[in-house]
């Protein structure tokens, strides 16, 4: 782009997009030369969002930042509406967003919850079942001591140190992909490649315990997107674990 009249030493650039990364060149254009400068990176942040109570199930407590989710047994000032999670035995909540453009990472810590599945889901997405039990959602799940990966209701087994307490995930809409990763140890755990054809909703569902969310961050250093990673699938599994009722 080129910025005529410039009278100062800085200029603000608008319209950049959320969790990209840019790399500036600066060249001047005048009487006293036009030598560019040396490249600047930028890596702007995600878009940040919080969970929706509307959506939320009615045995779930959201915190006034709206940021974290807990299992509470006590329903009885929320009503039932159709866009609220009502599934029994899971408990649901989703995002305050819709996202159908662009790079988004965020991330979840689990604290000591050993029983939930974390992903995205288009609106349509059933409510009353576990996310990632239909063609409307991918999910990143851990069943007690299992970690699986799970879309329409088809799961594959994924090694992950068992003591993970934070999931990172990238959702790059524009190239078709969603990531999971886990932070802490800057590992690639497992990468859908997803034709999306409509926007898709960050979307949490717990057994036990408390998930907290982060989201508006940038991508990790570590994370080279858009290009595919090796995942962390046991390449001994059958494609596609049956059989395994805890994640049901």
């Amino acid at each position: 782009m080129i910025v005529p009249n410039i009278k100062q030493n800085h200029y603000t650039v608008h319209g950049l997009q959320s969790g990209t990364r840019y790399i500036f060149i600066v060249k001047a254009i005048n009487q006293a030369g036009s030598r560019n400068s040396e490249p600047t990176r930028l890596k702007t942040n995600s878009q940040p969002f919080k969970l929706d109570p509307k959506m939320t199930h009615k045995k779930l407590k959201i915190s006034n930042d709206g940021l974290q989710m807990e299992k509470e047994e006590s329903s009885l000032k929320k009503s039932h509406t159709p866009e609220r999670f009502s599934g029994t035995g899971c408990y649901g909540a989703a995002g305050n967003i819709f996202i159908d453009s662009g790079c988004h990472y965020w991330e979840v810590v689990m604290g000591s919850s050993t029983w939930y599945a974390v992903g995205v889901a288009y609106k349509s997405a059933p409510k009353n079942e576990w996310i990632g039990k239909n063609a409307s959602s991918w999910v990143f799940s851990r069943c007690n001591s299992n970690f699986v990966v799970r879309h329409n209701n088809k799961e594959m087994l994924v090694d992950v140190p068992p003591q993970l307490k934070r999931l990172g995930v990238l959702l790059d809409y524009d190239n078709n992909m969603l990531s999971f990763y886990d932070p802490a140890n800057s590992l690639h755990l497992h990468t859908f490649d997803v034709t999306f054809i409509l926007p898709v909703c960050p979307t949490f569902t717990i057994w036990n315990k408390s998930l907290m969310i982060l989201s508006g961050l940038p991508a990790p250093d570590f994370i080279d997107y858009p290009e595919r990673q090796e995942c962390n699938c046991r390449p001994q599994e059958s494609p596609y674990v049956s059989g395994m009722k805890a994640c049901h």
